[in-house]
């Protein structure tokens, strides 16, 4: 299906649009919670823990877009259980879900009204920071580029709307291969703006003189972000947003869609 929508910029997230985190972020998040769990909680971490399950139970919810309060959510609700054993004490994904029902963007504000500060939540996002960016030995290192044209060859002005900060965003440009994208042109959490808040969008459309951009993203926030942003188009990348009305499995197919004859086209 084709519609003559026209697009006039591409604002991209990072994880899992421009690069494959599948063995960086899910991996520190299972590491804080299995390491934490006896560090932080003085529990027995008798599991793995932390599974596919949970990822997309978390991905499509649209509070989470921050993994290292994601490990810190999750030890908290394993703390509040009373449970010794990591094996009995961590919700699995159906109780995940039924358990996020009423929450609510920001989720470390939802998660410490509901299960108090049994988990020290600076301590866990140093050890998230610590497992991801350590240098010469960071989960970053195994991160690929999901996108191989550079920014200025896209056929768009381009710019970045993320939840990493500014660490990691200089860890994933370097990746990328893309270390001279414009400061102006990234809002990421060290701005103070996250999503699914649309002001990311807001402020970078201003920025680019753009009406109708398309957003690549791949979670629940991000879609949320675009629909509370109203303009443009949102292009979900992979497989956790079937819903979407224009879904692609690849960004690169995307972006091409997105660039021919200022078509966006439906690759379903």
């Amino acid at each position: 299906m084709k519609t003559n929508f026209k697009a006039d910029a591409l604002i991209f997230d990072i994880d899992g649009v421009l690069l494959d985190v599948t063995r960086s972020f899910p991996e520190v998040i299972r590491q804080a919670v299995f390491g934490g769990w006896e560090k932080f909680c003085g529990g027995i971490s008798d599991t793995p823990g932390y599974n596919a399950g949970h990822e997309r139970v978390l991905k499509r919810h649209g509070a989470f877009n921050d993994d290292y309060d994601i490990a810190w959510t999750l030890l908290s609700m394993a703390a509040a259980s009373g449970e010794k054993l990591l094996s009995k004490a961590l919700p699995s994904p159906e109780r995940l879900y039924s358990e996020l029902e009423d929450c609510r963007a920001p989720s470390h504000e939802w998660a410490a009204a509901r299960y108090g500060a049994l988990v020290p939540r600076r301590d866990v996002r140093e050890l998230c920071a610590e497992l991801y960016g350590g240098k010469g030995y960071g989960l970053h290192l195994l991160e690929k580029p999901m996108i191989k044209m550079h920014w200025k060859e896209l056929g768009l002005p381009a710019a970045i709307y993320s939840g990493r900060n500014d660490l990691e965003w200089e860890l994933g440009k370097e990746s990328l291969g893309w270390e001279d994208f414009p400061d102006e042109l990234i809002i990421n959490s060290d701005s103070g703006i996250t999503k699914p808040s649309p002001e990311g969008l807001e402020i970078l459309c201003r920025r680019l003189g753009a009406a109708s951009p398309v957003f690549f993203g791949d979670t629940a926030s991000d879609m949320q972000a675009q629909a509370a942003f109203g303009r443009g188009r949102f292009a979900a990348v992979g497989h956790l947003l079937p819903e979407a009305e224009f879904r692609y499995d690849t960004t690169e197919e995307a972006v091409r869609a997105s660039v021919a004859a200022g078509l966006l086209t439906d690759a379903r």
